[in-house]
């Protein structure tokens, strides 16, 4: 796979096949097509997948125009941004893709003038950890009712 090509592209509702295509892969490959999330998310219609792409800005990977990899950010405040759902495509991994995937949805969250940026990660996720630490993520404190998640949060003010 040629990761030189790859670039990222903030996904429009003009795009939300393209969206769905790769946020049920991601599902599936993360939590298997039985998990309850999966389950609800392929019933979605398309002014549904419309409707997520106006609420929350959304960065894909995109190699040979395919999709490879995304992550979604949510405004969630006048002073924050959530960042979720990082994903790579297995064959796509190990690129430095993920890192700049997060470096353009924190430039993102920059330009919305929040002051900080944070997001959840697996406490075993080293190599998702090791990433986030790169781009100056500090662990912040064990996620809210998961006990398997930590926060992490990024000062950008």
């Amino acid at each position: 796979m040629g990761m030189a090509q790859a670039r990222i592209a903030r996904l429009t509702e003009t795009d939300w096949r393209a969206f769905a295509g790769v946020r049920l892969r991601a599902l599936t490959d993360s939590l298997g097509a039985e998990d309850p999330q999966y389950r609800l998310e392929s019933t979605f219609t398309a002014a549904q997948w419309r409707r997520r792409l106006r609420a929350h800005a959304q960065f894909a990977a995109v190699v040979d125009n395919r999709p490879v990899g995304l992550i979604g950010a949510q405004r969630q405040s006048t002073e924050s941004v959530y960042l979720y759902s990082l994903w790579l495509d297995p064959a796509a991994r190990g690129h430095g893709l993920g890192r700049t995937l997060v470096a353009e949805a924190v430039n993102w969250a920059r330009a919305q003038r929040v002051t900080r940026v944070t997001l959840r990660v697996h406490v075993e996720n080293a190599t998702a950890r090791a990433v986030y630490e790169s781009l100056g993520f500090t662990l912040t404190a064990p996620a809210t009712g998961a006990a398997d998640e930590v926060m992490m949060t990024l000062t950008v003010s």
